[in-house]
C-alpha cells in the first residue's frame, strides 16, 4: 500500500495561519503608528523655558504670600467669581486681583478673570466669568504685579474652595 503524495505547502492550512497572524501584527502596528503620528499629544508642545521659569518663581511667590499672611476662599457661582481674602494687614490688599483657571486637560479650557475689591475695609472681591471653568480646574490667584500667588483646585461647580500659599 502506497502513501498518498504530500500536498504542496500552499495547500496546507498551517502556513496560511502563521502568515495571517504575522500580517495582522504588521497591519495593527502600522495603524497605531499612523494614529500616533497624525495626532501628537498636546503635552509635547509649548514653551518649556517659560513653564520652568514659572515653576521656579512660583515657590518664591508662595513664600511672599505666606509672609503676608494671605489665605482665602473662592466660589464660582453661575457667571461670577467671588473671593474672600484675608491678610495680616488688610489695608495692604490690592484693588484688583487676577484669577486663572487652568483646565486639567487642554489649554483651550483655561480662563482668566479680573476681580475687583468691593470695599476698602474688607477683603471681598468679585468679577464676571464669561464661561464657567472646568469643575476640576487648578486655580491660581495673584495680584496684577504677580508678586505673590495663592492656589487651589476646584472640586465641583459652585463649591467653595480654599486658596492658600502653596506651589501651584
Amino acid at each position: 500500500m502506497q502513501a498518498p503524495p504530500p500536498l504542496p505547502w500552499y495547500k496546507e492550512p498551517w502556513p496560511w495561519i502563521l502568515i495571517c497572524i504575522t500580517g495582522l501584527g504588521v497591519v495593527a502596528g502600522s495603524t497605531l503608528a499612523f494614529i500616533g503620528i497624525s495626532s501628537p499629544p498636546e503635552i509635547v508642545r509649548g514653551d518649556y523655558q517659560r513653564l520652568a521659569k514659572f515653576i521656579t518663581e512660583s515657590d518664591e511667590r508662595a513664600s511672599t504670600a505666606r509672609s503676608l499672611g494671605l489665605a482665602g476662599r473662592l466660589a464660582v457661582t453661575g457667571s461670577e467669581v467671588a473671593l474672600s481674602l484675608a491678610a495680616t494687614s488688610p489695608d495692604a490688599l490690592p484693588g484688583e486681583l487676577m484669577v486663572q483657571f487652568r483646565d486639567p486637560a487642554t489649554s483651550e479650557g483655561d480662563r482668566t478673570v479680573l476681580l475687583t475689591r468691593l470695599g476698602e475695609d474688607r477683603g471681598e472681591y468679585r468679577g464676571p466669568v464669561p464661561e464657567p471653568p472646568n469643575p476640576r480646574s487648578h486655580v491660581i490667584v495673584s495680584d496684577l504685579a504677580r508678586s505673590w500667588v495663592l492656589s487651589g483646585r476646584l472640586d465641583g461647580a459652585g463649591r467653595v474652595i480654599a486658596v492658600e500659599a502653596r506651589q501651584p
